[in-house]
């Protein structure tokens, strides 16, 4: 499996490559037509200096001794451009010498007799390779046919050498080479800063804020800067996680919709239930149980005796509760009538307290009203108002022990009136504040409550057109709030 390398690793590696390879190619380019130059500059230079040696033997032509003795005095004060040197007479004999025994040339010297252009012979080589074996110094070779008017005098050769053009160059290749390396190290260096800066650091971030996006985070965006791709990736990125975002939310929309649907079919289902619950008990119950409470009550005058009149008039309070217990399901079940009165809920809140003092049913409470001078008019069945606020009085009351606060409010919010009930008690857990409207649903002791008392309330004011919210927490008490349709004013 191939390893994977990083984007910066794979662009510094490329970039060094280039860059090293077109800096080198260029130095070792200059430096061969340097070379090529030097050396043709030198081979001018030495047939130029052969030539003026070639007139100045010429003109001893005529004694060879002479001409021998000229060579020598000649030369001798050039050993270090001339590397070596041989004389020869008209008859092609030789005369003097210097590191050289005879001609080197690559034809018969007796063509010379006939032609006065110089033979330049050139060995050279050049070495560029690192591996490769240095080749010789070199040296380039003139010769050259005497003239003394314009007859054949002899011959002149003289060689020159080219190792200090094969040093230079080779001097000049270590600097090249210094100079690629430094020159190649700065062009990397600021390359991948600016690489780093307009492309590996938005990339970062770019895989950042992914990784963010994946983990749930829409919040966040792109920076749009840089070149015009990079500007570009993000205002694509940034348009996607706004689309992902609006996504988002429309999903929590509908999940919303759709949990409350559920919980409205589920509620009606449960409505369904009970009235078909309710309507078959009320046919099956109701007048088995009147009879029952008739021969009851029969009984209870024809009996004398103190222990059977007890048994009798506990016998009719179990009767009775069995009759609220069939008439609770049948208000629960059963359609509010059509229409209502238009009426201030101010006055009914004041109306269901007093009714509450006035039993006795909230002693041993401290009560606190903030009930304003008037509200906006509701319509609805004025009766029902009442009977959910005596309700939530009363679950005030059984969530609260002597002389704790229950707090009887009303006010206004957005022209929608609303009344609440806030006590100082137990608190329900969340678990518990879950199922609070369901039916049938209670937390109180058997025989104190059946669990209906919170749907009925819960049904009467969706029916009117409002709503009613609750809100507890363990130890700090409940609040049931009702939120009411005012009526329209033309």
């Amino acid at each position: 499996m191939s390893r994977i390398v990083g984007l910066r690793t794979e662009i510094l590696v490329n970039l060094t490559i280039l860059v090293g390879a077109a800096l080198l190619f260029a130095g070792l380019l200059l430096l061969k037509l340097t070379e090529k130059e030097l050396v043709t500059q030198r081979v001018a230079n030495a047939v130029a200096m052969a030539e003026v040696l070639a007139r100045s033997l010429a003109a001893d032509a005529g004694s060879p001794e002479a001409m021998a003795d000229r060579a020598h005095a000649l030369l001798r004060s050039l050993p270090a451009q001339i590397e070596s040197w041989i004389l020869y007479d008209h008859g092609l004999q030789p005369l003097a010498s210097f590191r050289l025994e005879s001609l080197n040339l690559p034809g018969d010297p007796e063509r010379f007799r006939f032609v006065d252009e110089p033979v330049v012979v050139i060995d050279y080589a050049s070495g560029w390779l690192p591996f490769q074996q240095e080749p010789p110094p070199g040296f380039v070779s003139v010769t050259l046919a005497l003239q003394q008017q314009r007859e054949f005098a002899g011959i002149f050769q003289a060689r020159f050498s080219l190792g200090d053009i094969r040093q230079r160059i080779q001097s000049a290749r270590q600097l090249v080479l210094l100079y690629v390396a430094m020159y190649g190290m700065i062009l990397v260096v600021f390359g991948l800063y600016l690489l780093g800066r307009n492309v590996v650091g938005p990339i970062r971030r770019l895989q950042a804020l992914t990784q963010k996006v994946a983990a749930g985070n829409l919040n966040a965006s792109l920076d749009v800067s840089g070149p015009r791709e990079i500007a570009d990736l993000a205002n694509s990125f940034n348009r996607m996680i706004s689309s992902l975002r609006q996504s988002r939310e429309e999903t929590r929309t509908h999940i919303a919709s759709l949990q409350q649907v559920n919980d409205e079919l589920i509620r009606s289902e449960k409505m369904a239930s009970v009235g078909h619950l309710a309507a078959g008990m009320a046919h099956e119950i109701g007048n088995p149980l009147g009879a029952v409470v008739g021969y009851l009550e029969l009984l209870k005058s024809d009996l004398t005796d103190a222990g059977q009149r007890d048994l009798a008039d506990r016998s009719l309070v179990e009767t009775g509760r069995i009759d609220r217990l069939v008439r609770e399901l049948l208000d629960f079940a059963a359609p509010s009538p059509c229409g209502g009165e238009v009426f201030d809920p101010v006055a009914v809140a004041a109306e269901s307290l007093h009714l509450l003092q006035n039993q006795g049913a909230l002693e041993q409470r401290t009560l606190e009203w903030r009930l304003p001078d008037a509200l906006p008019r509701v319509e609805m069945v004025r009766h029902r108002l009442q009977q959910v606020l005596v309700n939530l009085l009363i679950n005030a009351r059984d969530a609260t022990a002597n002389g704790d606060l229950i707090c009887l409010a009303a006010g206004v919010d957005h022209g929608t009136p609303w009344l609440s009930v806030r006590d100082a008690g137990s608190g329900m857990a969340p678990e518990v504040l879950a199922h609070v409207f369901d039916p049938f649903y209670t937390t109180k002791a058997p025989g104190h409550g059946r669990g209906l008392g919170l749907a009925i309330c819960q049904r009467i004011i969706e029916e009117a057109g409002g709503r009613i919210e609750v809100s507890s927490s363990p130890g700090r008490g409940s609040e049931f709030k009702i939120w009411l349709k005012p009526v329209e004013t033309p």
